[in-house]
């Protein structure tokens, strides 16, 4: 099953690429939920979080393992600053998506060089206070915070949620939404892209792509333990769907209008398959 379509957001201006010294005509990208444009070798979306993108982009400036895993080149406007009438800006980087089911050990290779990277950054601070429906979701997954939504969302979660136990591996910098974010091209090392931090155990990222792929792409309920000598693994998936789930209540709960009518019937057989692996041991 495939994950639901969204509508294209607006291109930016011609005053914002002029502010980024871009030139060409705008091209809507596939990824980035539909609102990222390249320009030329230059990637421009719209700045959700001006303090997060500010930080992600000082990490990226500093990268010290380009040889290893690339990340996107951010740019900055003439002000100086990372970002200009709430849009930013980056160097397009080569590469085509790859899933996780595609080269599994390819896959968790360049998802560890990366968190060997953010290990050594400290807790952002604006993770206090970010308060989209992902960091929603998370906190209902993770910090015991009350989900919302539909009855039926809720219903879906009640038992993922009494199936929750203590996990023990420590926290550090993740990338949130690491499956559907790793970019392979011929020559080059793989890109990791689109990077929402949170500061959970490592081994939340490839969780949360093991969980996504059961759940959206098809991939057959043993790919669940793919990686399963990851500490806490089970748990750690199952956290990863009460979070995607509770995201969805979320933005129910704020009237948001999201494609998938069907998404709790859609869900359904990937959380079934997670308490499985979880009452497995896994």
């Amino acid at each position: 099953m495939s994950r639901p379509a969204l509508a294209a957001g607006p291109p930016p201006s011609g005053a914002l690429l002029r502010a980024f010294g871009v030139r060409g005509e705008p091209v809507l990208l596939d990824g980035g939920q539909r609102r990222c444009w390249r320009a030329g070798d230059v990637v421009l979306k719209p700045v959700d979080e001006p303090q997060e993108h500010a930080w992600v982009c000082e990490a990226y400036d500093a990268w010290p393992a380009r040889d290893t895993v690339r990340v996107p080149e951010p740019l900055r406007a003439g002000d100086g600053a990372w970002s200009a009438d709430g849009w930013a800006a980056h160097r397009w980087l080569p590469g085509r998506t790859v899933r996780c089911g595609d080269d599994p050990d390819a896959f968790r290779r360049t998802v560890e060089a990366f968190h060997d990277v953010t290990a050594d950054l400290p807790r952002p601070s604006f993770l206090d206070h970010r308060d989209d429906a992902w960091s929603y979701g998370d906190r209902v997954a993770w910090e015991g915070l009350a989900p919302q939504g539909t009855p039926e969302v809720l219903d879906l979660l009640a038992e993922a949620l009494a199936a929750l136990r203590p996990v023990t591996s420590p926290a550090q910098v993740v990338h949130g939404d690491v499956g559907g974010n790793v970019l392979r091209a011929p020559g080059l090392p793989d890109a990791v892209i689109d990077w929402p931090p949170y500061h959970r155990p490592r081994g939340l990222a490839l969780a949360v792509a093991a969980g996504d792929a059961v759940a959206w792409e098809g991939a057959p309920e043993s790919f669940l333990e793919t990686w399963a000598d990851v500490p806490d693994w089970g748990q750690l998936v199952l956290r990863a769907v009460v979070a995607r789930i509770a995201t969805r209540g979320r933005h129910d709960a704020l009237g948001v209008t999201l494609p998938h009518d069907d998404y709790v019937a859609a869900r359904r057989p990937s959380v079934e398959m997670v308490l499985r692996l979880v009452a497995r041991g896994g």
